[in-house]
């Protein structure tokens, strides 16, 4: 029933395998047998198998870019340690040598303050005495607040590490020079604002009923100015009892102001008169135990003073010695 007439004839079977045949192999592949004495020849070979290993040029390039930047930071890293540590160093040698150096001249403004024959310009000149040692003082308080270079892992810390201690001695010089500073600030607020207390002026003992009204507006005045001076007085443990006076001379005078009104408007020039003596003698009550306590404040400021300055030429010492 094919539509392919005539059938084409099979093709003849293959050829048999004999002795005097080659291999089945032999006929597909055009090769020469492998054995087991055979050899190959090298020249046969495809030249990519015939070379030998290639380097990878960009790898060794790294790898000895990587060695040389571990050299360099082995060298630099230690070297900027070191660099670091030394600026710090010289940032609280500066510092503090400006506290150091500016001594002296607080030792001036101490004596213009508590020398009782200094007059108002030279007590005055102590002001921007005191303002410089606190703004040196401050200086050194700040440089060493300031926190520590930090170092990398593995990099030797050692000049950092011996930093440690001179800033904490740093930090303490630079707290006691600015508390001399302001202790000095407060012995010059003692010396001008307790004689300013009870500034009453002269006063009468006998007055018409107009000139005791205008005494009345005076002294009460006086009382609101003396009241803001006593209520300014900083504390301090040296002036401790002047400002106890203080606030307690205050207090009496607004007594005292009502009795001494009194006696002028009824005439009674007795007790007027001993209420101007008292009033003149609380002034320079407390005028005096503000100079004994200006001199007491002068004998332990200057021992403040030299040992400070004994503490900063040894701190000096150990910030340039590492």
């Amino acid at each position: 029933t094919s539509s392919f007439d005539p059938v084409p004839a099979p093709p003849p079977p293959p050829p048999e395998v004999t002795e005097d045949h080659e291999p089945l192999g032999a006929l597909l592949v055009d090769a020469p047998p492998v054995g087991d004495d055979e050899t190959f020849d090298d020249t046969e070979l495809s030249p990519a198998l015939r070379s030998k290993r290639n380097f990878r040029w960009p790898v060794v390039f790294g790898l000895l870019l990587a060695i040389a930047l571990v050299a360099a930071a082995a060298i630099i890293l230690p070297a900027r340690v070191e660099d670091q540590a030394l600026e710090v160093r010289q940032t609280y040698y500066d510092t503090s040598f400006g506290v150091r150096d500016y001594l002296p001249s607080a030792q001036v403004a101490l004596d213009s303050i508590t020398n009782p024959a200094s007059n108002d310009g030279q007590v005055a000149s102590a002001v921007p005495m005191i303002a410089e040692l606190d703004t040196r003082a401050f200086a050194l308080e700040t440089a060493t607040s300031e926190p520590l270079p930090s170092t990398l892992p593995l990099v030797p810390s050692g000049p950092i590490d011996e930093l440690e201690p001179l800033k904490d001695t740093g930090a303490i010089l630079g707290a006691a020079s600015s508390d001399l500073s302001r202790r000095l600030g407060n012995a010059y607020v003692y010396r001008t604002s307790i004689p300013l207390l009870l500034n009453t002026g002269s006063l009468p003992i006998a007055a018409t009923t107009s000139e005791v009204n205008e005494i009345s507006v005076t002294l009460a005045s006086s009382l609101a100015t003396d009241a803001g001076i006593v209520a300014d007085l900083p504390d301090d443990p040296a002036f401790a009892e002047v400002k106890t006076a203080a606030s307690a001379t205050l207090a009496r005078a607004a007594a005292w102001q009502d009795e001494y009104l009194d006696a002028l408007t009824s005439e009674d020039a007795d007790t007027a008169a001993a209420l101007v003596g008292e009033m003149t003698e609380m002034r320079i009550s407390l005028q005096s135990l503000t100079a004994d306590a200006l001199v007491a404040f002068r004998a332990e400021a200057d021992i403040t003073i030299v040992n400070l300055a004994g503490d900063l030429d040894a701190y000096l010492v150990a910030v340039s010695n590492p």
